[in-house]
């Protein structure tokens, strides 16, 4: 778990590994975007590619979230047996840092507004190959003790939208887990789905909106993960992309009415989605959603703000110092803060590392694994590191 001071006002706790979240703190910023419990963001990504988060891999490749992940583990302790320290973010340097104490001081539930927990990291598993136990139960109890209220389950496409439905309906409500909220839509380097559908787009979407109506009166609480990325036309075509953004956005957003999860990468893409939101802003809720993972410039941002959205701010959106200045100047009350896990987390390489303030137990290698310690950075896991 990392605590952050002076790169956001608000505090803020980040990892990645889930065992210790990213965490918007509520008591500044937790705006009731995404419709569920008071003070919640109600909030897909897919198999991982060389660049981490989504390839444009088909679902259908991946095994579906075994019975085995919801299982209880053994309760999280820290070493010796003796429970885990809870989180406490420090308060943030810079303005509004008068604020009152953060999130976990002052008893809020947190929220994680964006995780990828059908990753098979959570499995066990690293490109197919078993290298630890599943632990997604262990990595959901260590979170609840930590404070976690509320997670955001992220969806990439059909497939992932019906598991992350099953995966939150299937957890555990006895306050061993925090709750499990999800969203439904496609990812922008997947959207090759609706053309491959046997049945054609036309059936996709309809398949889409049905999922979200089935979820929408108890986990589903937003549209996405979908927008555009332009950095990696490899695995979806711009064209694509573009086409199949605009007709989530008014084939099922607005049927939904939900707010919207929006991927966002190059500043032409940042170009390309405010233009079609801009178009359409009649079609959208009265608290729109968030742009998560930003990494973009200030004038980008500033622009997604005015049209009422938040600034998902995880590892990715501090990597530099130019992403740190950009941090800086966003309205505090237009941050929220996510893990993107297991994906995102702040390395020691990051200009944001240098504002880590707490450590946690965790091992480096999955075959180290413990069921009472994270797991350290699994994306480097993911890619042999």
């Amino acid at each position: 778990k990392l605590a952050v001071r002076g790169v956001v006002r608000p505090p803020f706790i980040a990892r990645a590994d889930m065992a210790s979240l990213t965490l918007s703190d509520l008591g500044r910023i937790g705006l009731p975007l995404f419709a569920g419990a008071p003070m919640a963001l109600r909030p897909a990504e897919v198999p991982p590619n060389e660049g981490g988060g989504y390839s444009g891999g088909s679902s259908s490749s991946r095994a579906p979230v075994p019975a085995a992940v919801l299982a209880r583990a053994p309760e999280a302790a820290g070493k010796g047996g003796k429970p885990a320290p809870a989180a406490v973010a420090a308060p943030a340097a810079g303005r509004g840092a008068g604020m009152a104490g953060s999130a976990c001081a002052l008893g809020t539930p947190l929220i994680d507004i964006g995780a990828n927990l059908l990753d098979p990291m959570f499995r066990g598993e690293y490109r197919g190959k078993p290298r630890h136990q599943v632990d997604l139960p262990a990595v959901m109890q260590r979170a609840a003790a930590a404070g976690v209220g509320q997670i955001m389950v992220t969806a990439g496409s059909l497939e992932e939208a019906r598991e992350a439905l099953a995966l939150c309906r299937s957890a555990p409500r006895d306050g061993s887990w925090p709750e499990l909220v999800c969203t439904v839509g496609v990812h922008p380097t997947r959207c090759g789905e609706f053309e491959a559908w046997a049945e054609g787009p036309d059936a996709y979407l309809a398949a889409l909106l049905a999922a979200g109506q089935e979820g929408a009166d108890g986990p589903c609480v937003a549209v996405g993960e979908f927008g555009l990325d332009y950095d990696r036309l490899q695995f979806c075509s711009k064209d694509v992309q573009l086409k199949f953004f605009e007709r989530q956005l008014v084939e099922l957003a607005a049927p939904l009415g939900l707010p919207l999860f929006l991927h966002c990468r190059t500043g032409e893409a940042a170009q390309d989605l405010a233009s079609i939101l801009e178009k359409h802003v009649a079609r959208l809720p009265e608290r729109p959603g968030a742009v998560h993972s930003f990494d973009g410039s200030l004038e980008d941002a500033m622009r997604f703000v005015k049209l009422g959205f938040c600034i998902g701010i995880n590892g990715c959106s501090l990597r530099t110092q130019e992403n740190l200045e950009v941090v800086k100047q966003l309205p505090g009350e237009s941050i929220v803060i996510e893990t993107d896990a297991p994906w995102c987390g702040i390395k020691a390489t990051h200009a944001g590392h240098k504002f880590v303030r707490s450590a946690w137990d965790e091992v480096k290698k999955p075959e180290k694994w413990e069921d009472h310690a994270s797991l350290k950075l699994r994306e480097l896991q993911h890619f042999g590191g």
